[in-house]
């Protein structure tokens, strides 16, 4: 059985920020939001780990190229090699997703 999660995108967590945070305005809030995301975003594409305390580790990993399958007819297909992203999360945030379970 397959359980179905809410999703939020950036601009629904702003909103959520925006609507708890009160000491300065939404547009140095949003600026501050904005350059958060786009320094994430510029040290991963640099092969950069990130590790946020208490919250988790970003890391780009180097995939090697294969021969996979298509699923829809079991024919060898050839996958070229690229980086993908992987998140690791904290203890914290493990215990805190496996407590309601």
């Amino acid at each position: 059985m397959r359980i179905r999660t809410p999703k939020k995108n950036k601009s629904d967590i702003l909103k959520t920020y925006l609507q708890s945070e009160t000491d300065l305005t939404s547009k140095i809030n949003e600026a501050i939001f904005n350059r958060f995301f786009d320094i994430l975003e510029k040290k991963i594409s640099d092969h950069i780990s990130i590790e946020l305390r208490n919250f988790g580790v970003f890391k780009s990993k180097f995939m090697k190229s294969r021969y996979g399958s298509d699923p829809r007819n079991k024919k060898k297909i050839y996958i070229p090699s690229k980086w993908k992203v992987t998140f690791k999360a904290s203890e914290n945030i493990s215990k805190r997703l496996n407590e309601k379970i």
